[in-house]
Formats: structure tokens, C-alpha cells, sequence
């Protein structure tokens, strides 16, 4: 390898084609029989990573929903992480492209939440994936925008390194292939740097955090390590909380550094740090993630470094330079499939901007990525394009049809909110807040008798919780305000299910969480269209939690049938209960918690119920049975225009009904999100929404 070939990839960029600006016309992304609606919304989208060999071919990774690859320089982009078992995968934290083959990746993967994940290798442009070391990654947790966690040796292009939580180093000599820990365990890694002067020395940073992990409350400390032997020993030179590093391009005995978010220099290659911040607007910030005077991203050109605010603001050092010159920007497009991004009135470029990226081939064309997006610029930060078409990472909460509007759905969200579609799925327009709702929209129910009404719980403020009712009389585009009269603490308690009397257009129930009792936890309903609530929760078990507190992993809690009978689902004591409008009885378990409990809107007294399986009850659950077993499921639908259609999203994809649940056929397996899908019927068209990759739909057989 040469040292040509070496610089470049030092700098992470590589050869790319000269970004041009254009708007390109509406094309949704197939996988299969599966098209990617089109939403726009983002998930942390933690770097860029382009080919040394193919100009045209670019990586990205997200926080929450896996591999993405772009075959045109950025302009569209396909999810690659299909292939990969459900659930492993999707959350990622670092990317490394080989620099001889565009083909060959090695991908760390994982969260706090699933256990141990690991280093995975593709040698097909991430078509599929082999796991080839078990570790500790976390893709979702903080510092998740810092550095990167892979590095390769700059002369020996089949060295890799990859730094893990707890877990320590990993060295591979193979290209990925097989992997060695080579020490330095317990600590909690943000970046990982090879010295492109002496390839023997490597240095990891290592950030301040406290967290639940392996079933424990654990925290680690802050530090700044070097190994100058490859790392057979390593050395804390520091207990600065170093986030991220870049070696000068014009002199290697120079280091620049994120501290506490704020650039810092060295001159002895990393031993000690100043600050260096002339030109830089002065730190008066407390906290957040998006000011101008903090900053959590460098990168370099081939004789000038770049940092930039968490605001999106940019700043050039040039070589030699003792002082950091602003780059006023002059224009942002932000377009999406062929229309203007629902966040660009509201100013979303530069949200925690997380990563930048300089074209050494090209240097005034760059890429840097935040919490919603990925941006490129020709001229050297002038001018900038919104670059995310296909590109879809959100977690949705909740999928609902409509009763009597074929091609009318609506979705609910995680950090966007609510959106609506009229074209079956194709396309979900953004309700913003100005319009009375809330972002992280939990559960929507509408009525039947009154398809204008609808009902919807979500955050006071933004926050990730439901304590807030939501109603709309113009069928979701303005929203008022419950005034949540007889309810109790919402600070204490929240309120994840509602759900519209499917005959009577004002009454609406609610699930609240907590110790159930008069005033605290438990089903209340309200007679005049969600304002005042009473409790009515007699029979369920008093004194005790029943409803789940946190806004996660739980369908809905309450469903109703059309003769007024009701069933409730507690998944924090796997206990189902059932009413016909009195005192709450128990039902017979299904042998697990319950997911979900919907009503067949077509037969009075007919609920189902997701849980370890599938189950059924004919008479509003005095007797259940088991109707598909040997997966578990986790939302489950009816097609409230078509009886005997049902729909119901499992651990591993999507099953159909069309005999009212006599029998199951599996759905298509090339969705690349396939964990636990929140389900809807739209029409003749499937419609679905995941836990990080937004929603898809596909036309049923």
C-alpha cells in the first residue's frame, strides 16, 4: 500500500464524485414486495463513510436502524442490514469500508439493552453478513456521535483494531476476518486513532458514563490511553474526558481534541492538551446539543482542519493558523423525494451535528451528519444539500387505519410526532406542533361512528412519555388539549392506550400507570370527547402496577368490542382481565404477558390477543385458545373494512389472515426491519411501522 493511498485513508474520506445539487422526483425504495413510505425523519445518523475504489458508492450507519448504501454519491440510499437475525444489527457504531475493495465491510454492532452483539463482515456490499466476534457495542448509547470505534493500520491495510464497551481492544490481521483482545477492558470508548507517523502507536479515548449494564448499575471514568507497541500495554496519559481526536494533516506532532465540548490542541502527540478555541464563540452554554459555542465533530482537508458548533455552524483552521475562521453559509435545500423536508421551515439543518467528512480528491466537497440528516456541500461550506432520499430512521409507536378511507392511515412516533397518509402509505405528511400535537405520539384511535374524531396520547413536552390526551374533530389536522380533569399526577403517572367506544363518539378510555386504585392507576373513561375522566378500575388488582409506565415495547393495553364488552392487558403482571362495563374479571392466561388486545370490529364479544404466540376469545375472554404458536408477537390488527382479514407483527416479521385466524402465512421476509412491526390495514395494502426505519407498506396478495 502507499503512502499515498495510507494519507487518504487517515483522513476517512475518500474518492468521491463532485457533489452537485438537484432534485430528483419521488421514488420510493423496494425491498421485495415491500416499499419504504416516505416520511423524512431521523434517527441519529452517525457518519459517512465513502470508497476508496468506487467514487460513486457511499456507507452510513444510524443509531438505530442498521447499514444504509448510497450507489450514486449520496442522492439515494437502500437499508443493508436485512439479511442480518432480527434484532442484531440495527443498532450501529461503527463502519469501516475496506480501502482495496468497495465490496468488503466489518460493521460494530449492538446496545446496552440486548447483551452482547459484535464485530459482523459483509464481502458483498452488505447484502449479508457473517458475525465473526462476539462484543459489547453501543450504537444507541451516548457519545454514539463521537469518533470511531474502528481503525485500520495505514500500512498494513489488513490490520484492524475495534474498541468495545468493557470488553477492551480487539486486534484482527486478517482483515476482520478472526480477532484477538489485546487489553485495556474496563472502560467506555468514544474514539480509537491510529498515528499515521508510527503505525505502532495508537491511542483510545475513553468517555465519562454511567449506565445499566449485564443487569447492573456500572460507571466509568474518563481517560486518555496510549499504546506505543501495538497495544500489547497501554498507558492512561490523562483523565480528561476526551471525546474525539485528529491528527494534523500537515504535521503528525499535532493533535486537536473534543473536551467537554470544546476544541483542545496538543504539540507532544497527545500527552498533554490546551485549549484551543480562538475564533470560536465563547462557552457560555450549560447543557443541550444544539449551540453555537459547543462542538463535537473535527475533521481535515489536505491543509486546513474543520470543526463545527452543534448548531451546524462551521469553522476552517488553516495550516499554521493560530486562529479558527468562521464559514458563513449562504443557502441550505432541503428537499425530500422531489418536496421541500417537513423540517426545513422549522430550521433542521445542524440538530447535534455528530460527523464531518472532507473529500481528500475533492476538498471543498464535504458531508456531515446530525441528528436527523446527512448534508453536502461542493463549495467548501457555502452551500448545502439535504442528501437523505430512502434514507428512513424513525421508531414508530403506533400504525392506524382508518374506518371508512381506503387509502387514509396514520402513524405515530417517536421525536417527530404525528403524520397522517392519503395515498395508502406512499407518502406521510407531518402535523407540526403548532397544530396542538405533540411530538413521540404513543397510541391514535379513531372513532367509527365519527371518523373525524380522533384520539391520541403523547408528551405534555417534548419528552419521551404519554401524559397528554389529544383530540382532533377534523380528522387529525388541528388538535386540542384534554384538560385531563379527574385524571391523576401526570408527572406520576402516564397513560400509553386510548381507545375510542367504537359506538359512542364522546366516550374514551384510557389506561394509566401505576398502583391501581380511585386517583392513582387503572382504566378511566370519559363521556364528553376526553375532557373529564372518571376511574373505573374496580376488580383489577388494587394497591398493585398494572399498566406499563414506560412509553417502549407495548401495543395497546385496552380494546373494546362494539357490545361494550372490554378486555385489559397488563404486561407487568401478565394478568388479562375483562368487563362488559361493571367490575373487572379475571380472565384464564395465555401462559405470558400479553402484548396486545384488539377487538374484531366485525363480531361483537371477539378479541385478540398478541402474546407468546396468538390467541383468540369468542366470548370477551372467559376462554381463550392458541390460533398460532411457536413465535412471539407483538401487534396485532384487524381490517376494520374487511372481515376475516387480520394482521399481526411477530419477532420476525409479519403474518396474515384472511379467515379470521383459522390460518397464517407469512409475509415477505426481505422487510429489512422485521423486530416486532406495529401493524394497519389500508385498503387492499398492508401498511407497517418499525422500531427504527420508519414505516412500509405492500399490496397484498
Amino acid at each position: 500500500m502507499t503512502r499515498f493511498i495510507a494519507v487518504l485513508f487517515f483522513l476517512t474520506a475518500v474518492i468521491t464524485f463532485s457533489f452537485a445539487a438537484e432534485t430528483i422526483s419521488s421514488k420510493p425504495v423496494t425491498y421485495g414486495p415491500w416499499r419504504s413510505s416516505i416520511i423524512g425523519g431521523g434517527g441519529y445518523i452517525q457518519n459517512v463513510v465513502l470508497c476508496p475504489t468506487n467514487p460513486k458508492r457511499l456507507y452510513s450507519y444510524v443509531d438505530v436502524a442498521g447499514v444504509f448504501r448510497s450507489d450514486d454519491g449520496g442522492l439515494r440510499w437502500r437499508m443493508m442490514h436485512g439479511s442480518m437475525p432480527t434484532g442484531k444489527g440495527y443498532e450501529i457504531r461503527g463502519l469501516m469500508v475496506d480501502p482495496r475493495d468497495d465490496k468488503k465491510l466489518i460493521i460494530a454492532a449492538g446496545s446496552q439493552w440486548e447483551g452482547n452483539n459484535g464485530i459482523w463482515t459483509s464481502d458483498n456490499a452488505g447484502e449479508t453478513w457473517k458475525l465473526v466476534q462476539k462484543a459489547s457495542f453501543w450504537g444507541n448509547g451516548d457519545y454514539r456521535w463521537a469518533g470511531t470505534i474502528l481503525a485500520r493500520d495505514p500500512l498494513k491495510p489488513d490490520v484492524v483494531y475495534a474498541t468495545a464497551v468493557e470488553d477492551g481492544v480487539f486486534r484482527s490481521v486478517d482483515n476482520g476476518k478472526s480477532w484477538v483482545n489485546i487489553g485495556q477492558k474496563g472502560v467506555f470508548p468514544s474514539d480509537l486513532k491510529i498515528d499515521r507517523a508510527n503505525p505502532s502507536r495508537i491511542l483510545l479515548c475513553a468517555a465519562p458514563e454511567k449506565a445499566w449494564f449485564n443487569n447492573a448499575q456500572r460507571e466509568w471514568q474518563a481517560g486518555f490511553y496510549i499504546s506505543s507497541d501495538k497495544g500489547k500495554s497501554w498507558k492512561k496519559v490523562s483523565d480528561l474526558p476526551v471525546s474525539e481526536i485528529l491528527q494534523d494533516p500537515a504535521d503528525p506532532r499535532i493533535f486537536y481534541s473534543i473536551i467537554d465540548n470544546r476544541v483542545q490542541r496538543s504539540t507532544d502527540g497527545g500527552l498533554s492538551w490546551m485549549s484551543f478555541d480562538l475564533g470560536l464563540p465563547p462557552h457560555t452554554s450549560k447543557s443541550g446539543n444544539t449551540n453555537e459555542d459547543e462542538f463535537q465533530a473535527l475533521a481535515a482537508g489536505p491543509d486546513f482542519v474543520l470543526t463545527a458548533s452543534t448548531k451546524g455552524t462551521f469553522y476552517r483552521l488553516d495550516s499554521g493558523a493560530q486562529s479558527w475562521m468562521k464559514i458563513e453559509r449562504k443557502g441550505v435545500v432541503e428537499n425530500y423525494e422531489g418536496k421541500e423536508w417537513f423540517r426545513h421551515k422549522g430550521g433542521g439543518m445542524g440538530s447535534a451535528l455528530g460527523s464531518i467528512v472532507v473529500d481528500p480528491r475533492n476538498p471543498k466537497h464535504w458531508f456531515f451528519t446530525d441528528w436527523y440528516a446527512i448534508y453536502q456541500t461542493s463549495d467548501a461550506g457555502t452551500n448545502w444539500n439535504l442528501t437523505i432520499n430512502g434514507m428512513e430512521v424513525t421508531v414508530c409507536h403506533c400504525v392506524e387505519q382508518d374506518p371508512v378511507d381506503p387509502n387514509k392511515v396514520y402513524l405515530g412516533m417517536a421525536d417527530d410526532g404525528y403524520f397522517y397518509s392519503i395515498d395508502g402509505g406512499e407518502r406521510f405528511t407531518n402535523v407540526d406542533w403548532t397544530k396542538g400535537i405533540s411530538n413521540n405520539i404513543k397510541c391514535i384511535s379513531v372513532s367509527r361512528s365519527n371518523t373525524k374524531r380522533l384520539y391520541a396520547v403523547g408528551p405534555v413536552t417534548w419528552e419521551w412519555v404519554a401524559n397528554q390526551v389529544f383530540i382532533s374533530n377534523d380528522g387529525g389536522l388541528q388538535w386540542a388539549r384534554s384538560q385531563m380533569k379527574g385524571l391523576p399526577d401526570m408527572a406520576a403517572h402516564h397513560c400509553n392506550t386510548i381507545v375510542a367506544d367504537p359506538v359512542k363518539q364522546d366516550r374514551v378510555y384510557l389506561s394509566m400507570s401505576g398502583e391501581i386504585g380511585p386517583g392513582k392507576g387503572g382504566v378511566y373513561v370519559s363521556g364528553d370527547a376526553g375532557n373529564n375522566w372518571q376511574w373505573m378500575g374496580e376488580g383489577l388488582p388494587e394497591g398493585q402496577p398494572y399498566f406499563t409506565h414506560e412509553i417502549w415495547s407495548v401495543g395497546r393495553e385496552i380494546a373494546m368490542s362494539s357490545d361494550g364488552t372490554m378486555i385489559c392487558t397488563g404486561k407487568l403482571t401478565g394478568k388479562v382481565y375483562r368487563s362488559d362495563g361493571g367490575k373487572w374479571l379475571p380472565c384464564a392466561g395465555m401462559g405470558g404477558s400479553v402484548n396486545c388486545v384488539v377487538a374484531d370490529p366485525f363480531k361483537p364479544g371477539r378479541f385478540f390477543a398478541a402474546a407468546d404466540g396468538i390467541y383468540a376469545t369468542e366470548d370477551a375472554g372467559k376462554t381463550w385458545r392458541c390460533v398460532r404458536s411457536g413465535e412471539g408477537a407483538g401487534f396485532i390488527a384487524f381490517d376494520g373494512a374487511k372481515a376475516g382479514r387480520i394482521a399481526a407483527g411477530m419477532s420476525d416479521g409479519v403474518l396474515l389472515s384472511t379467515d379470521g385466524g383459522a390460518t397464517w402465512v407469512k409475509l415477505d421476509k426481505r422487510l429489512p426491519y422485521r423486530r416486532i412491526p406495529e401493524v394497519a390495514f389500508c385498503g387492499d395494502r398492508l401498511v407497517i411501522g418499525t422500531g427504527g426505519n420508519g414505516a412500509f407498506w405492500m399490496d397484498l396478495p
